[in-house]
């Protein structure tokens, strides 16, 4: 904050730069208005005292519920928070608040197939033909994310790992799961995958992204194809080779 009040009060120095607003963030997934009217009483003081300052981007991240019987706060009710603390400014602010993930969290789902079953070590795990490749955030930061069956079965007594097939020991889709006995071809929902899935997925160990499928009522479409391995060679493939004259 030291070093923000700095820059504008000295903001002539920097006579190309219009400096008009400021912009916090302090993560996303903020479970309640709470922390996000903190960071505001932070830095309002700046606002209220350089008169050049007109808007204030708040950040965020509105937060998504991962699990099954979480609830998270609506945008609502955030706006509320936000306008009651400001009702007593004696300025006009343009503000901005940055919805993030929830967006399109909930829209998405990865659907995964089975390729195997096994026990190892006393554990029941099941491999699929997705992974980290294409949902990173359990395998980065063990992020959860719910995983289904796509047909409904009576839950085993015995917790499942949910395993990519990327040769990564972090290459997990999830642990301790409830799922039903599952065999090869059997197809797994990972839920809440509409973020952070197709836009960090990547060609990693030489795997083609899947097809995006975007399902309108009762019917459906590809929106974008699954890569092949024609795709991934072809920066190589045309490659070619200019020759000169040497008259």
């Amino acid at each position: 904050m030291d070093e923000a009040e700095s820059l504008l009060a000295n903001a002539t120095q920097f006579p190309h730069l219009d400096i008009v607003g400021v912009h916090i963030h302090i993560g996303s997934q903020i479970p309640d208005p709470g922390p996000l009217v903190a960071a505001l009483d932070h830095v309002l003081p700046l606002a209220e005292h350089f008169e050049a300052i007109r808007a204030l981007d708040l950040g965020g991240g509105f937060p998504v519920a991962y699990r099954v019987g979480e609830t998270a706060a609506p945008p609502e009710e955030f706006a509320r928070a936000v306008q009651d603390r400001l009702r007593s400014l004696d300025k006009p602010l343009k503000i901005s608040m940055e919805p993030g993930r929830f967006i399109v969290a909930d829209a998405g789902a990865l659907i995964a197939q089975v390729q195997a079953t096994k026990h190892s070590y006393g554990r029941r795990i099941i491999t699929t033909d997705a992974g980290m490749t294409d949902l990173i955030r359990p395998a980065l930061y063990d992020a959860y994310h719910e995983i289904v069956p796509v047909v409904q079965g009576k839950p085993l007594e015995e917790l499942t790992d949910v395993a990519g097939p990327v040769c990564e020991s972090s290459d997990f889709l999830g642990r301790e799961r409830a799922l039903p006995a599952m065999k090869r071809g059997d197809l797994l929902a990972v839920m809440t995958a509409g973020a952070y899935s197709a836009t960090m997925a990547s060609n990693y160990n030489g795997r083609p992204r899947a097809p995006e499928v975007l399902v309108e009522g009762n019917t459906f479409r590809v929106v974008r194809r699954r890569e092949t391995w024609e795709d991934l060679t072809r920066a190589e493939n045309d490659m070619t080779t200019n020759s000169g004259s040497s008259e």
